[in-house]
């Protein structure tokens, strides 16, 4: 379903009967790892409230308020408007960094806890359904715990225990998204079952790193958001490496020059310090007074970037002085295009896009293209620019795009974004081709493209995304950016310039030449200036 903006008791009840009641029942994805937002604003004008769906029945609806930390129980005709799924960015903007990340946080420690159940037994193999989703790695150990039944008090019959024996020991061989394969570990060969529980040992510790630009200055502002992000995580009773050991492991880091935004540094930090995760964050000026923090939360044994997410805060002005300099040296960052159209927010497309396919809401908020696997014309998924003359004219175009598991390939570029099954490409057009992830084959691979007259490979997508794709044209020349994980600036963008757009792709001209998006994927925001 779409955000609505509830106008009338009777549509008020409609709509949280299919709004509430959908989300209530849906499984969350994988890619999505705590439960759907809502913001709800009341009639009587008090607070937004942002939290998850705990209760309802058809008069009343209780939400877990994020920011308050109290069940919120409201009548369903007190309701004003409604906003589901409301975005983690924007949760952000409204009740801060240091609370939702606090809270993002808690709840992947949460998950990690949760049991799972043996699924099949052979003779070699026994299935869990536990996996990559739920934090299991290989090799990781799991206790196996059998129900026995309750004990009872015999007078009251009150439940005063279960009895839960554990009952073997056993080790991940192979992980999947959603259930993983393990062997018994020692000499004992315990009668498994169908059913037992499994329970996943996975503490999860958090290494809260200073906030600093390029060149190692931090802010008073984020000192105090990292103190705050760590009482907030103390508070939620999630395990934090204490000041004075990771100091230590942070010395020796920065005297190597190390980037602490970096993965692959997180990862060491982490090794160094005891942490599961790893949160990094960075500054990029964005104005005299004004800068954007950008902030990861860094799986230490796989390098993923769990969460990423940013905001806005005030600078000093000794530390945006600095910025200038840093920024005429690489391209501007291509962040989020906050002031552009959020997809998936209205049924409608935003008013300079149109399309012949169809599209659906996604798990993120955005839309996914259906149909894009279609050839013919009439039925091709592909949105695009309402201009199709954009090869004529100068111009900034940004949209952002997350895979899913079971995404393949996406396209972003100059052209109609039609598929010639000929030629196994798409017809008259320049654009990226992004592979997801998941593939098997070229997992992660960026190509640029260009019908008839070749490819070549401009970078890699380490993650499933956010991604932020930016197509700039100034005169002649085209550029196409990736910002991989749309935080910033950071060392896994990538680029790549067209010098002559005209000489590059001679079939572009003033008829054909549209801005598109099309494939597989979620495309959450876009945006288009000129």
């Amino acid at each position: 379903m779409v955000p609505q903006t509830i106008r009338s008791l009777a549509f008020s009840r409609y709509l949280f009967v299919v709004i509430f009641g959908t989300f209530a029942c849906s499984s969350v994805s994988a890619q999505v790892s705590s439960p759907p937002l809502f913001k709800v604003l009341l009639k009587d004008n008090s607070n937004p409230i942002i939290g998850t769906l705990l209760d309802q029945d058809p008069n009343n609806v209780t939400i877990r308020d994020i920011h308050t930390k109290t069940d919120v129980n409201f009548e369903r005709s007190n309701v004003k408007e409604v906003v589901t799924p409301f975005a983690f960015d924007d949760a952000v903007e409204s009740i801060g960094l240091a609370e939702m990340l606090s809270w993002k946080v808690a709840q992947i420690a949460s998950q990690r806890k949760q049991p799972g159940r043996i699924a099949k037994v052979s003779s070699q193999v026994i299935y869990v359904t536990l996996g990559t989703n739920s934090g299991i790695r290989e090799d990781a150990k799991l206790d196996v715990f059998r129900n026995e039944g309750e004990i009872k008090d015999p007078v009251s019959g009150e439940v005063i225990a279960v009895e839960r024996p554990k009952i073997a020991e056993i080790q991940v061989i192979e992980t999947h998204e959603k259930y993983c394969k393990a062997k018994l570990v020692g000499n004992l060969e315990p009668d498994l079952q169908v059913g037992d529980e499994v329970e996943p040992n996975l503490d999860l510790r958090i290494a809260v790193c200073p906030i600093r630009d390029q060149n190692g200055n931090t802010a008073d502002e984020t000192l105090v958001m990292a103190e705050d992000l760590t009482t907030r995580l103390v508070n939620r009773r999630v395990p934090v490496v204490d000041r004075e050991s990771l100091g230590s492991v942070l010395d020796e880091l920065l005297a190597q020059n190390s980037i602490l935004f970096d993965p692959k540094t997180a990862q060491k930090l982490g090794e160094l310090s005891g942490a599961t995760h790893v949160v990094a964050g960075k500054i990029v000026a964005n104005g005299r007074t004004r800068g954007i923090v950008y902030v990861r939360l860094i799986d230490v044994q796989t390098g993923r970037i769990v969460v990423a997410t940013s905001t806005s805060i005030s600078l000093p002005r000794t530390m945006a002085d600095t910025e200038p300099g840093l920024a005429s040296k690489r391209p501007s960052p291509p962040q989020m295009p906050r002031n552009g159209k959020a997809l998936g927010e209205s049924r409608a497309l935003p008013s300079f896009l149109t399309t012949r396919s169809r599209y659906q809401k996604g798990e993120a908020g955005g839309i996914r293209i259906q149909g894009y696997d279609e050839f013919t014309y009439r039925n091709q998924g592909v949105i695009f620019t309402k201009d199709i003359g954009c090869v004529s004219r100068d111009f900034t175009f940004e949209t952002v795009l997350q895979f899913g598991p079971e995404d393949m390939v996406a396209n972003i570029g100059i052209g109609y974004g039609v598929a010639d099954r000929s030629y196994n490409g798409l017809k008259d057009s320049v654009y990226l081709r992004l592979h997801s992830p998941y593939m098997r084959i070229e997992p992660g691979l960026v190509e640029l493209n260009r019908f008839k007259l070749g490819e070549e490979n401009v970078g890699e997508l380490a993650t499933a995304g956010p991604h932020l794709v930016r197509i700039t044209k100034q005169g002649n020349t085209v550029t196409f950016q990736v910002d991989s994980g749309n935080d910033g600036p950071t060392d896994d963008d990538f680029e790549t310039t067209i010098a002559d757009i005209e000489e590059f792709a001679p079939f572009l001209h003033s008829k054909n030449s549209p801005l598109f998006f099309a494939g597989a994927g979620e495309y959450i925001r876009v945006s288009l200036s000129k």
